[in-house]
């Protein structure tokens, strides 16, 4: 079953038949359900959905922070894809077989830090002696 969100001729969410529709960053989409797949996964693609799903789940906590302050928001990548994307691919060591982090390099923001600009030098208070 599908919502209509913009009345008739806007976009929709959920499914009608081979039909999903969503709101992806802003924009109404549609697109074909996916087709299932009996193939078993590789082992290169099960040894990235492990180190996927270790990255996810060690950022969620900061997943708030990283939205607004991880590098620049650019078209397709939120700033929360570039954090997993940065933090999978330098911030991961194999041990063996195991993907682990190492959390000298994890970074939770990246980028300019606007405000310290404006603001006023501290005053220091000077004593005299004598």
């Amino acid at each position: 079953m599908a919502r209509i969100t913009k009345g008739i001729l806007g976009g929709f969410s959920g499914k009608v038949g081979t039909i999903v529709g969503a709101n992806w960053r802003g924009q109404d989409i549609i697109r074909s359900t996916p087709k299932p797949n009996s193939r078993p996964p590789s082992e290169k693609q099960l040894l990235q959905q492990t180190k996927f799903k270790l990255v996810i789940d060690f950022l969620k906590p900061v997943k708030n922070i990283q939205r607004k302050y991880f590098g620049t928001g650019s078209g397709s990548k939120s700033r929360v894809n570039m954090a997993v994307s940065y933090t999978i691919n330098e911030a991961i060591q194999m041990t063996g077989d195991i993907p682990e982090l190492m959390y000298n390099k994890v970074l939770i923001t990246k980028g300019d830090l606007a405000g310290f600009q404006t603001q006023p030098p501290l005053l220091r208070r000077e004593t005299s002696s004598g």
